[in-house]
This record gives structure tokens, C-alpha cells and sequence, in this order.
């Protein structure tokens, strides 16, 4: 909790609240005092319209500082949740690639909302609440003391008591509420998985089938969630003894004390009046454990994510400002040396003392059999992931060196996997290029053969795009992400399988525009469909997480090799389908 609290802004606001009520502990404890004034020494005729008008006085600066103190909790609250969550939303756009390849989605937004919203309600509620409550029982307790000293350690026997059953309560919650969570980060995930996979769900007749496997996850977090109620629930019972047996003591102790003449009638009742002052901070004590206990594992979840490792590389010696450290028009773009790779270290070597040059200006395709590294090799010159050995030099020094934001800017990425963004046509091909003109987006979408389509919409480049462009059709999404990297207009363009989604036709207007755009650009390209690459100045092909053999198509498909094998089984399995 303290690293939260660092992390908060507007810090004065807790203060705030804690002074306004230790105003209000501090009014209670004068009109118990002024009531044991008047019964033990009594009050003038004259002096009541005065003591009337100083009561009405004090209620209503009473009434003011509790007004003070809700206002402060509310902005505070209002504040750290937006400084939470905005912090959470900055760290995970920071976080290596491999976060999100370990961690469902459904899990993630469970810590952004659940997981931060009980952390945020605990820091700006129920914390600033204890606080509070110690120092009413503090203040009514040193008060107390000096109105009747013994009387006040013989009611004090009931704090060490409260104190233990606050432990035993509040103990075993904190495993109840981690398990519970954990078992609704399952359910966020069979939930995101069943609306992200919902035409494989419909399509196969999925529904009863997702729909009992979600119920019995749901069932054992409502479970999970049962046994933490009824701990709460347990706790009321102590929760009444601890505030009630402070009352019944002060009132038996109370009356002998009148009866023998250890205590004036006065003090007696400003015993009554401030007990409440120390019983119920003392009640509320489990409460307040329980709800500790429920931030903590929050807090905890939310705390793998900040201390998950940040993607960043080298110095930022390789940026803008310093060109010199590194040659733009050096012959290779991209050079790996002895490269490997595995996505973990017990795992197959995904790559395996790779060695490749991708020479400037020209169109480099890479192909091969599925599962070979083809992706792998994109990841690691986009820098989502660092080689287990050997070097990704990019224009001659090693991508680890570059400020990996700068080494972004120069390449447009285009993945198999196209998304786009909630927000409209132009917005998301704006992103290439978030100071573009409005003319530039369009140029953009033309070159990607998407103005058509775009203009025959509703709204035009306005038309608002539903989640992962669900009213779009495949070969238009891929479209408007092809008119994004265009737009980007970077020197390097990279392209896993762009024309995958897309009919004959427009496969062919793709191909001829990017040839266009190629002409000053270094194109790399992960080919599936080896039809679409006979084109490219140089093919890669790996097998096995190696370089299987390299040369241009008429070179490969004149050879007995693995390139040649592979487009022969393309032709005939074309042939065969037609």
C-alpha cells in the first residue's frame, strides 16, 4: 500500500479528511465535557439563549467539516483512480511483448478494473476511515483518562481482547479473496475468449458446451466468493461484542463508582456519551483488516504487472538527434549473426545460428514450411524479443543498442493479424502517421486500393468501426492496415502474408502498389502463398530455424530443393481444389 500511496497525487486531500474529523472528535469531546459541566456544576438562567447559541454554532461547524471531509475523499478518490489506472495503462503500453503473450487478455482487464478499482476504493475510503477512527479512539481515550482514571483502565481491558479477534477474523481472508480471484480471472477469460471467438462458437454449435464450461467456472468462483462472505459475516458477531462490551462494562463500573462516590454524576455520563468514541473504532477494527486483507491481494496482482520488466533498449544513442552513430544508407538494412531463439529456456530453439543480410532497396521474401521461425524472425527485428544468442544489427548496430522507439520509426509493419482500433476509417490509418493531413490519409488509402470501399460507407473516412473492425470484411481491414503503413511512409516495410485476406484481384492491385512503393523502400516479406513472391530480388527459405537455401525464384524453382518442392505442392494443390 505504501508504493500506492507514493504514487498518488493531491496527498493534502487525506490530510484534509483526517483534520476535518479530528474536528469533529474534537466537538464531541467538548459537548461531552460542557454536559459534564452542566450536571455537576449547573448552568444559569442567563447563560442558556449564550450556551443554545454556541451549541447551534459548533453543530453547524460540525456539519461543515464533515461536508469538508467527504468533498476531499470524493476528489481524492476521483484523482487516484485516474492516476492509477492511467499509470496501469502506461506500464502495459511499456511492458515486454512477451507479457502479453504469457497473460489472457481477460486477466488483464480484471487487474485494470476489479483488482485496481478495490485498491483505489480501499486507499481513498476505507484507509483515510481507519486513520480516522484511530485517532477518535486516541483523543476520546487520553479525554477520558483524565475524567476518571481508573474507570478508563478497567473499560481499556476490552483492547487487547478486540485486537485478537480482529486477527483471527480477518487472517484467513486474505487466501479466501487471492483464490477467488485467480478463479475470476478463469471466468474474464472463458468470457473474452467466447466473444473474440464467437463465429468458431456459432459455426460448430459451441453454445451449450462453452456455456457449461463457463457455468462451473462461475460456480466455484461463486463458491470462492461464499466462503469470503461468510467470514465477513462471522465477523458481525465479534464486531457487536467488541462495540457493546465497552457500553455494558462503563455502565456497571459507571454505576458502582456513582454508588461509593468515586465519580461525580457529570463524569458518568461523559463516560456514556465518548464510549462510542472508543467502542466503535474498536468494532469496526475486523472490518477494516477484512478490507486490508481484500486491497493486499489486489494490490499484489496489480504489482506483477509494475514489476514486470520494461521494454527498452540501449541508451537512446541511436535516435534522431545522433545520425552519426549509425548509417541509413549502409548496403544492409538488417544483418543477424549466428542468431538463436526459444520462447522459453527449456524449449525447442525456435531459430538456430541464424545468419541473414537484408540488403537495402530491395524485396526480400521469406519462406518455408509453418512453425520454421518465419514469425519469429519478424518479432525479433521488430524487437519484441531479444536473441538467446547472436546479434539483430540494424543499419549496422545491434538493435539492443537503439532506443527501440526510434529503431520502430523506421518500419512499417503490416501483420497477418490485422486490427484495427475503435474510432473512425481515417483515425486508424492516421495512426501511421499521427500528424498526417487529411490529404495524406487519403493518398494513402488510394495507394492501398481502399478509397472505393471507403467512400461507398455511410460516413466515408468518418464511419465509425466497430471492435477489431467487425463491420468490415477481411480483405477491407487488411486494406485499411496496408493504407496505414503507406502512410508511415517508412524506409523499411515489413509484410507477414498482407494479401492473405484478400480476392484475386485486389491480391494483384496490392502487389502492384507496393511494388510501386518499393522502388526507394527495403521490402521483407513472410510469404505463405509463394505465388506472391516470384517477384522478390532475393528468397529466404528456412527450415528447421536455419537458412535452408537462398536465391531469386527462377534460381529456386530451378533446383531439386526444399523451395521448389514447396511451390510444386502449392500448384498442386491448387490444381487439385479448381
Amino acid at each position: 500500500m505504501l508504493s500506492i500511496w507514493k504514487l498518488s497525487r493531491k496527498k493534502y486531500l487525506v490530510a484534509v479528511q483526517i483534520i476535518m474529523n479530528i474536528g469533529i472528535v474534537l466537538i464531541s469531546i467538548w459537548v461531552s465535557d460542557f454536559a459534564k459541566n452542566v450536571v455537576d456544576i449547573g448552568l444559569e438562567i442567563s447563560d442558556i439563549s449564550k450556551t443554545l447559541m454556541v451549541i447551534l454554532g459548533i453543530t453547524c461547524v460540525g456539519m461543515l467539516m464533515n461536508y469538508i471531509g467527504v468533498y476531499a475523499r470524493s476528489i481524492y478518490s476521483i484523482n487516484l483512480v485516474e492516476k492509477m489506472r492511467g499509470m496501469l495503462v502506461s506500464k502495459m503500453l511499456n511492458c515486454k511483448y512477451s507479457y502479453f503473450e504469457n497473460e489472457h487478455s481477460g486477466t488483464i482487464k480484471n487487474k485494470m478494473n476489479y483488482d485496481m478499482g478495490n485498491v483505489a476504493s480501499y486507499m481513498s475510503g476505507s484507509f483515510p476511515a481507519f486513520i480516522s477512527s484511530m485517532i477518535m479512539f486516541t483523543l476520546s481515550f487520553a479525554y477520558l483518562l483524565t475524567v476518571n482514571l481508573s474507570m478508563t483502565l478497567v473499560c481499556s481491558i476490552c483492547v487487547p481482547a478486540a485486537f485478537f479477534l480482529t486477527k483471527k477474523v480477518a487472517a484467513p481472508t486474505y487466501k479466501t479473496m487471492e483464490k477467488f480471484e485467480n478463479k475470476m480471472d478463469e471466468v474474464s477469460e472463458i468470457g473474452q475468449d467466447s466473444v473474440t471467438g464467437i463465429k468458431v462458437e456459432k459455426a460448430y454449435n459451441l453454445y451449450k458446451v462453452r456455456n457449461e464450461y463457463f457455468k462451473k467456472n462461475m460456480d466455484e468462483a461463486t463458491e470462492c466468493y461464499r466462503e469470503y462472505e461468510r467470514r465477513v459475516i462471522n465477523a458481525g458477531p465479534y464486531k457487536y461484542l467488541i462495540k457493546a462490551a465497552p457500553t455494558f462494562i462503563c455502565i456497571i463500573v459507571g454505576f458502582i463508582n456513582a454508588y461509593f462516590g468515586k465519580m461525580t454524576s457529570g463524569e458518568f455520563i461523559a463516560f456514556i456519551l465518548l464510549m462510542r468514541n472508543v467502542s466503535n473504532p474498536l468494532s469496526t477494527l475486523p472490518q477494516y483488516m477484512i478490507e486490508l486483507k481484500e486491497a493486499t491481494v489486489s494490490m499484489n496482482r496489480v504489482l506483477e504487472l509494475f514489476q514486470y520488466e520494461d521494454e527498452q533498449f540501449g541508451t537512446g544513442v541511436a535516435d534522431e538527434t545522433s545520425k552519426d552513430v549509425f548509417d541509413e544508407t549502409s548496403k544492409d538494412v538488417f544483418e543477424l549473426e549466428d542468431v538463436c531463439f526459444s520462447y522459453s529456456d527449456e524449449g525447442k530453439a525456435v531459430l538456430e545460428n541464424l545468419n541473414l543480410s537484408i540488403e537495402r532497396g530491395k524485396t526480400v521474401a521469406i519462406a518455408g514450411p509453418s512453425g520454421n521461425g518465419k514469425s519469429t524472425l519478424f518479432k525479433l527485428m521488430l524487437g519484441f524479443h531479444v536473441p538467446n544468442a547472436g546479434k539483430v544489427k540494424l543499419y549496422g548496430m545491434d538493435l539492443q543498442d537503439w532506443n527501440i522507439e526510434a529503431a520502430r520509426e523506421k518500419i512499417s509493419y503490416v501483420s497477418q493479424e490485422t486490427y484495427l482500433f475503435n474510432g473512425s476509417v481515417a483515425e486508424n490509418i492516421g495512426y501511421g502517421k499521427p500528424d498526417a493531413t487529411f490529404e495524406e490519409i487519403v493518398q494513402a488509402s488510394q495507394k492501398a486500393f481502399a478509397y472505393d470501399f471507403i467512400m461507398e460507407m455511410p460516413e466515408g473516412f468518418q464511419t465509425q468501426l466497430s471492435e477489431w473492425g467487425g463491420n468490415l470484411s477481411g480483405g477491407q481491414r487488411q486494406r485499411i492496415s496496408i493504407a496505414r503503413a503507406f502512410l508511415k511512409d517508412a524506409p523499411i516495410f515489413i509484410l507477414d502474408e498482407m494479401t492473405s485476406a484478400l480476392d484475386v484481384e485486389s491480391e494483384k492491385s496490392i502487389q502492384r502498389a507496393i511494388e510501386d512503393y518499393s522502388k526507394s523502400k527495403t521490402v521483407i516479406i513472410i510469404a505463405h502463398r509463394l505465388s506472391t513472391i516470384v517477384n522478390a530480388d532475393k528468397i529466404v527459405v528456412l527450415n528447421e530455424g536455419k537458412v535452408a537455401e537462398t536465391g531469386n525464384h527462377k534460381q529456386l524453382i530451378s533446383g531439386a530443393g526444399l523451395y521448389a518442392k514447396l511451390y510444386k505442392n502449392q500448384e498442386v494443390s491448387c490444381d487439385s481444389i479448381i
